[in-house]
């Protein structure tokens, strides 16, 4: 009897929600607690997680200002926007929509 071959992909891939926990607790550890993980894709053709870094500040839906790459295979981050390129361009999207932010925060505050 001849057993269905299944791809190493199938058999040590990590879930979506695996994949954005390793890239949160990244960020959280070394960029800050103002950015996140966003969907995870996969890319079956070069066996990657793409996902999107967003900047998130309380009650305020953020853009992406970077990415990161992570092994279908392993779960390990393989390669990721700079922290310093992250936080300039937090600091940018941060000017470019300072009052809402600062309203969001505040109100944020009062719950």
């Amino acid at each position: 009897m001849t057993r269905p071959q299944r791809s190493s992909l199938t058999q040590t891939s990590f879930s979506s929600s695996q994949v954005r926990a390793v890239v949160n607790r990244f960020l959280l550890s070394q960029v800050g607690s103002v950015f996140a993980a966003g969907t995870p894709e996969l890319d079956s053709a070069t066996h990657f997680w793409h996902v999107p870094i967003l900047y998130t500040p309380p009650d305020f839906t953020g853009d992406a200002v970077g990415h990161a790459q992570v092994s279908a295979s392993t779960g390990e981050i393989q390669q990721h926007t700079s922290v310093t390129e992250l936080r300039e361009r937090a600091a940018k999207l941060h000017e470019r929509h300072k009052t809402q932010i600062h309203t969001a925060f505040l109100h944020a505050r009062k719950k």
